[in-house]
């Protein structure tokens, strides 16, 4: 049962974490704290990336085999990144513009 917690925790972390690049990226927003070039189909592609890593994550987790205890390390991680995004997001820290014409 620990492994299928902490497999659905690390998979709501990445999903947690891929939704906002994702929804940046349909937006048209350029500016992501990722490494990549800035853009908003690197925001997209970036963020497709994260959730499928998770969605992986979660198929490996047994997650049949514990329901509540996966769910609710699934929460858990999106709950962790969320707190960190609501954190270190604000007022962009990362001093990025967004490039000029994209």
């Amino acid at each position: 049962m620990l492994a299928t917690v902490l497999l659905c925790l690390v998979a709501g972390f990445f999903v947690g974490n891929g939704l906002p690049y994702y929804v940046a990226g349909s937006t048209g927003q350029a500016i992501s704290p990722s490494p990549f070039p800035q853009r908003p189909a690197t925001n997209v592609l970036v963020g497709c990336a994260a959730m499928a890593l998770g969605g992986l994550l979660w198929s490996l987790a047994h997650v049949a085999d514990h329901r509540l205890a996966a769910w609710l390390g699934a929460l858990a991680g999106v709950l962790i990144v969320g707190l960190i995004h609501s954190r270190t997001w604000r007022n962009n820290p990362w001093h990025r513009r967004a490039a000029a014409g994209r």
